[in-house]
C-alpha cells in the first residue's frame, strides 16, 4: 500500500464497553456551506476575484454549485463576517468582493492584545526589536525614491509642528515608523507593524493631550526630535548600516522612555475607544 494511502487509512478501534467509537477517531465531514466558503475564499485570496468584483446572482450560484438557497446564504454570512464580501439585500448585482485587508486584522488584533493584558511598554519594546534591524537592512539597498519618501514625510512632520497641528503630527510619527518597515521590504514585519500602528498612534495622541505643554515649548521639542529623523535618513542614504542601526536604537530607547514613563509601564493598551 502506498505511504499516502497508509497515512490516510482509518483503522478500526475496538469498542471498550458501549460499542461506540472514541470521539477522537470520528472524522468530521465539513458542512456544504463550509465547502462553498472555502471555494470562494480561495478564489479571492488567490486573486481570481478582485476587489469590487461581483459574485454571480444567487440563482446562478445555486445552479452552478448545486446547492440550496439556505446553504448559499449561510456561506455568505461566513464570508461577510470575514469581510471578504458585502451583500446588499435585495440587490440584483450579487455580493461584492473585498480583498483581505490589514485594517480588519489590526482592529481584531488590538482587541486580542487588550484582552490578553498587553501593555503599552510591551508594544514599544516590540518596535525596538524590529526597527533597528530593518534600518540596517534598508541602508544596504534603499532606492532614491525611498529616500525621497522619507524626506517628504520628515518635512511633512516638521510643517505640521510649525503649524502647531500636534495631533496630526503624532499620527504622522507613527506613519513614519511604518514607512521605514515598508521600505525595508519585509512583508511579515510590515504586517505586524501595521497591526500595531493604530495602537501606537492612539497612545501618542492621548499622551500628548494629557501632558500638553505650552505651544512654543512643544514646537521646539518636536523640531529637536525631527533632527534625529533627518540624521537617520542621511545615514541610510550614505549606506552606513552600522551607524544607522545604532542611531535608531538609541532614538527608540529614548523615545520609549518618553512615551512610556514609569507611571505607565504597566498600563494596558486601549483598543476600544
Amino acid at each position: 500500500m502506498p505511504k499516502l494511502a497508509r497515512a490516510l487509512e482509518v483503522k478500526p478501534v475496538r469498542a471498550q464497553h458501549s460499542g461506540v467509537l472514541p470521539a477522537k477517531s470520528i472524522i468530521r465531514v465539513p458542512k456544504t456551506a463550509e465547502v462553498v466558503v472555502n471555494h470562494i475564499r480561495r478564489r479571492i485570496v488567490l486573486g481570481e476575484l478582485q476587489e469590487g468584483d461581483f459574485l454571480p446572482p444567487e440563482g446562478q450560484l445555486m445552479a452552478t454549485l448545486g446547492i440550496s438557497r439556505p446553504t448559499l446564504r449561510e456561506a455568505f454570512r461566513i464570508l461577510e463576517a470575514e469581510n471578504l464580501i458585502s451583500v446588499v439585500r435585495g440587490s440584483r448585482t450579487g455580493a461584492r468582493v473585498h480583498q483581505p485587508k490589514v485594517d480588519n486584522v489590526a482592529r481584531y488584533a488590538g482587541y486580542a492584545l487588550q484582552a490578553q493584558g498587553t501593555t503599552i511598554a510591551d508594544i514599544y519594546e516590540a518596535r525596538l526589536a524590529i526597527e533597528p534591524y530593518l534600518v540596517r537592512r534598508l541602508s544596504k539597498s534603499c532606492p532614491a525614491e525611498g529616500i525621497q519618501r522619507m524626506r517628504a514625510e520628515a518635512d511633512r512632520m516638521s510643517a505640521l509642528t510649525n503649524e502647531h497641528r500636534y495631533v496630526e503630527c503624532m499620527i504622522a510619527l507613527a506613519e513614519f515608523h511604518r514607512l521605514l518597515v515598508e521600505l525595508a521590504g519585509n512583508r511579515t514585519l510590515l504586517f505586524v507593524t501595521r497591526m500595531l500602528q493604530d495602537v501606537v498612534a492612539k497612545h501618542q495622541v492621548d499622551y500628548f493631550q494629557q501632558h500638553a505643554l505650552q505651544a512654543e515649548e512643544q514646537r521646539l521639542r518636536l523640531l529637536w526630535g525631527m533632527r534625529s529623523f533627518y540624521k537617520l535618513i542621511d545615514l541610510i542614504e550614505a549606506g552606513d548600516g552600522e551607524k544607522a542601526e545604532a542611531h535608531w536604537r538609541l532614538h527608540l530607547t529614548n523615545a520609549n522612555a518618553s512615551w512610556v514613563p514609569p507611571s505607565d509601564v504597566n498600563k494596558v493598551i486601549d483598543a476600544l475607544s
